[in-house]
């Protein structure tokens, strides 16, 4: 079994509203790692890292909700899919997105989508995975390296790599969140599209 997962990362500074405009609350829970529907972190690096478990992407996470979520702070949104060998990595910023990294393995074993102004560490990360993939390639091909592109930069930007420990934790804890259920919209309303 492996990870299907969203996380966001915002400044520590910004993080406090943040989790208000989202309208995340901490329940008094923590746990030593994210197990929970909605839970977050602290890093000792200046991120505030939020992790939902339940869906990929997080239904509150959308493209229309990071163009309003990045109007006053910036948001790294990222996405792992390990069952479809997919991860992406996107900054948010002034209500667009500013850049992203994507690697999906159906579209091929070195599908990698990027755009925009990437960070500093993309082309050390890009050729270090390309150079492995292509060794990889000529014995088994058996590993997806170029998967890791978008883990190694948000990891490198962060502090936090999704499937491992982070020295960066503070107190080693996820704070566990809720959020309010939307009210159910009845069968008439859902017709009407209201």
């Amino acid at each position: 079994m492996g990870f299907s997962i969203t996380w966001c990362a915002v400044r520590e500074e910004a993080a406090d509203q943040f989790l208000k405009d989202l309208e995340l609350s901490a329940t008094g829970e923590v746990e030593e790692g994210p197990e929970s529907s909605i839970s977050m972190a602290r890093l000792d690096t200046g991120w505030r890292v939020i992790w939902c478990n339940d869906e990929v992407p997080c239904s509150f996470l959308r493209p229309e909700d990071l163009a309003v979520l990045s109007k006053s702070r910036d948001v790294l949104l990222f996405m792992v899919s390990e069952y479809m060998m997919a991860s992406s990595l996107e900054m948010w910023s002034s209500g667009k997105r500013a850049w992203w990294i994507s690697h999906e393995s159906e579209k091929g074993p070195r599908h990698l989508d990027v755009d925009g102004d990437l960070p500093e560490c993309f082309p050390k990360i890009r050729d270090e995975m390309e150079k492995a993939q292509r060794s990889e390639d000529a014995d088994t091909e058996e590993v997806d390296y170029i998967f890791n592109i978008p883990v190694m930069v948000a990891q490198q930007l962060v502090g936090f790599k999704y499937d491992e420990d982070s020295p960066h934790l503070v107190n080693n804890e996820f704070a566990v969140l809720s959020r309010p259920t939307p009210p159910k919209k009845s069968l008439f309303r859902r017709l009407l599209g209201k």
